[in-house]
């Protein structure tokens, strides 16, 4: 049924790891207590919500809930060639979750503080701050998430329509990574949260950070 539904997307069955979860900024219990989470790209809207229709019929008759975190896809912005070059050429590409069994969900917002910039000013917070001597005073974005390029698959949703709306994530972050490279994942993020460092997360505002396992079966979800 589910590969019918999603003829032309993907997805994953992932099974909550609880003891890695936290409540960030926003609580979110609806997400936070989530059991598993069922990950989906396709490309109509259709797809998901005939899927979400019946996944709710489901988790109903189980006396269970589900919580919706959507997004779309945009071409990537603050990004020269140079910035695509560092940030993307070395990639780690998806595998399957044997590989890489653990993943991460992480929804944000940004402050209104933020939406109020201008683009140029915001675009400056992903690159490194030098002093008059050219030494770095302030890694940014880019340098502080490095660590993470060749050893984390990483995905990135929009929300649909604007950016600063009430009761919306303006972005939520997935993550895939094998198990030796938990260490990694959370280097980095407590690298993007260091403020000292990475100015640009002063005006985020995070979600809870959902750890999950990946399963091969939606089955296995229960067991």
């Amino acid at each position: 049924m589910l590969k019918v539904i999603l003829q032309r997307g993907c997805f994953q069955f992932l099974r909550a790891e609880a003891q890695n979860s936290r409540e960030r900024d926003l609580p979110h219990p609806a997400l936070l207590q989530s059991q598993f989470l069922v990950r989906l790209e396709a490309s109509t809207e259709q797809s998901f919500l005939h899927f979400e229709t019946q996944l709710r019929m489901l988790i109903a008759h189980r006396g269970g809930s589900v919580a919706t975190l959507a997004g779309v896809q945009r071409p990537r912005s603050y990004t020269s060639q140079a910035m695509t070059q560092f940030a993307y050429a070395g990639a780690l590409q998806p595998a399957p979750g044997r590989q890489f069994p653990l993943a991460v969900v992480t929804p944000m917002n940004k402050t209104e503080e933020w939406w109020s910039m201008d683009w140029m000013r915001r675009e400056s917070f992903f690159l490194p701050q030098y002093d008059s001597k050219g030494a770095v005073m302030a890694r940014g974005h880019a340098l502080a998430a490095e660590p993470g390029i060749p050893h984390i698959v990483r995905r990135l949703v929009h929300a649909a329509g604007s950016y600063g709306r009430k009761d919306v994530y303006d972005f939520i972050g997935y993550f895939e990574f094998a198990e030796e490279q938990a260490p990694v994942f959370r280097a980095v993020m407590a690298a993007l949260r260091d403020v000292a460092q990475n100015p640009e997360w002063a005006y985020v505002r995070e979600g809870p950070e959902w750890w999950g396992r990946r399963v091969s079966q939606a089955a296995k979800l229960w067991e």
